[in-house]
């Protein structure tokens, strides 16, 4: 398969697994109540009904182009709305994320002036969630950023700020307002990000399947496809699971991997180990064990094992 074929079918899988987890609504409010309100508990699940996430805009003034925002809910107050949230996930720092997001904001703003139902005016609050884990977030942060112009220019010229969460960055408090799913997900960034866990409490999943599939596309390891029937049974007994409990069973399933290799992306790691022992197979005049590790793979975490030793 093309390098940028694979990419574009990686990328679109994270877009696709991070709608699917956040669109829940006690995801979503975790994660607003969380990031904005310090944990509080002001966003509740039945307050939030799922918002348009398309809207339109015209080149040239001519052809019309469709937009798309990640996640975006309305929340409500009884029958008066009080706002529009919406996400933007992010694994890579984009120098124009000022322009789309203001992109979006307008569109849901104009929006308003089109709805007769809808007399009172709310805002519309965006949070850009960087899932990156290998640098923080260098790009602009703000409308005036991403511009070129005459400084004499420069008090006309309305800023518009976006919210970026660096979300491997979080401090130990932050990610402890998060009371839901989520939470294993900041874990797991935080330590795809240092090559080390820390003693996070074991929390319940409500959603074990969306946060496997989603720690499958951040990880590029299919190792997390397996883990469901773990997780429930893990959850039975402990009442709970931690990123401990991904660990140990990841290094029991993947040859003996450091701590560190656990977090790297799980299909480079593997190969390199795979090509490691085959060359060492071949160095050895092993050719027929070779042979049979490639197919059976009992026999392959076994040589794998006594490698290593």
């Amino acid at each position: 398969m093309p390098i940028l074929y694979y990419t574009i079918i990686l990328m679109n899988e994270k877009d696709i697994s991070e709608k699917t987890l956040e669109s829940h609504n006690d995801v979503f409010a975790d994660i607003v109540n969380a990031l904005l309100f310090e944990g509080k508990l002001i966003i509740t699940e039945s307050s939030l009904h799922d918002a348009q996430p398309f809207s339109n805009y015209k080149v040239d003034g001519r052809t019309l182009h469709a937009q798309e925002r990640d996640v975006a809910k309305y929340w409500q107050n009884d029958t008066i709305r009080l706002s529009c949230f919406g996400f933007e996930n992010q694994t890579e720092p984009e120098a124009d994320m000022p322009l789309r997001v203001i992109g979006y904001d307008g569109a849901s703003y104009r929006s308003q002036l089109t709805d007769k139902k809808q007399t009172d005016r709310y805002p519309i609050i965006t949070l850009v969630l960087y899932f990156g884990t290998k640098h923080k977030w260098k790009k602009h942060r703000s409308l005036k950023e991403t511009l070129s112009y005459d400084e004499r220019l420069s008090r006309f010229i309305s800023d518009y700020k976006i919210n970026v969460f660096e979300l491997a960055w979080l401090t130990d408090e932050e990610i402890n307002r998060f009371k839901g799913d989520f939470k294993i997900v900041l874990e797991y960034l935080r330590a795809k990000r240092t090559g080390k866990i820390e003693n996070w409490d074991r929390q319940k999943l409500e959603h074990t399947h969306e946060i496997l599939d989603l720690l499958r596309v951040i990880s590029n390891d299919s190792i997390f496809l397996q883990m469901e029937d773990f997780i429930v049974q893990i959850q039975k007994e402990e009442g709970g699971v931690g990123m401990c409990d991904f660990v140990q069973k990841i290094k029991r399933e993947g040859f003996n991997m450091t701590q560190q290799e656990v977090f790297a992306d799980g299909e480079n790691v593997a190969t390199n180990k795979i090509m490691r022992l085959f060359a060492n197979l071949i160095d050895a005049g092993k050719t027929e064990e070779m042979k049979k590790a490639a197919s059976d793979r009992e026999y392959l975490k076994k040589l794998m094992d006594e490698y290593q030793k």
